[in-house]
């Protein structure tokens, strides 16, 4: 039995749904917060608690980057997740920077948004802002060269995993403000903006099996 504990809206929990789909390994899917027992399950299972974590057999794996990781370790047959040779660079070059700009986004909303009357604040959100705009501009001179087509020659791999979930994602936070009261705070904290041509990038991509399973 395969399981995944997720969070549906989540870009790194879809990421991991996008590289299951594309390897074609069925999983049993467990929303986090439907049930309160499977989070506190996910709390033994990995020292990280964090969201998602992928269960099969003796292993329990959490971080979207291990479980892809992993995957493509185990299930060696094609078609593989995280490309080799001079398309490994496009892929560990684009995960890097969706990261950047996500971890930087959710932490100035959520981790560090009870601070904002602290002088401080300023200075610490325009820093961290920054850098998330910068990681998400070249993001967007990427997408820009690839509209209609995959990141890497090889075709739908990783890159495209990171960058598909985090334009859905970030394009899709105004329509969450009012059920989620972190959406709201990120939000409001704005300070970012999501390129063109991501958006289009992605737009392209909308019709594909795996993606529309995330839905």
């Amino acid at each position: 039995m395969r399981t995944l504990y997720h969070f549906k809206h989540s870009p790194f929990s879809r990421r991991v749904r996008l590289a299951l789909a594309h390897k074609g390994l069925p999983c049993e899917l467990r929303e986090a917060r439907d049930n309160p027992a499977w989070r506190e399950e996910v709390g033994r299972l990995v020292a990280l608690k964090t969201i998602p974590v992928l269960v099969e057999g003796e292993v329990a794996l959490a971080d979207s980057t291990a479980i892809t990781r992993w995957l493509d370790e185990k299930y060696t047959d094609p078609p593989g997740i995280w490309p080799k040779g001079r398309d490994a660079l496009v892929s560990l070059e684009v995960a890097t920077l969706v990261d950047v700009a996500l971890n930087n986004i959710i932490d100035v909303g959520t981790r560090y948004y009870p601070l904002r009357d602290h002088p401080s604040w300023t200075g610490v959100k325009s820093e961290m802002l920054g850098r998330a705009q910068r990681a998400l501009d070249a993001l967007g001179a990427k997408a820009h060269e690839k509209i209609g087509t995959t990141l890497t020659p090889t075709g739908w791999s990783a890159s495209d995993m990171w960058l598909y979930t985090a334009v859905a994602w970030l394009a899709g936070l105004p329509q969450r403000v009012q059920s989620n009261a972190n959406v709201a705070q990120i939000v409001s904290v704005g300070g970012w903006s999501l390129p063109d041509a991501a958006r289009q990038w992605a737009d392209a991509h909308r019709g594909r099996a795996d993606v529309q399973s995330l839905e």
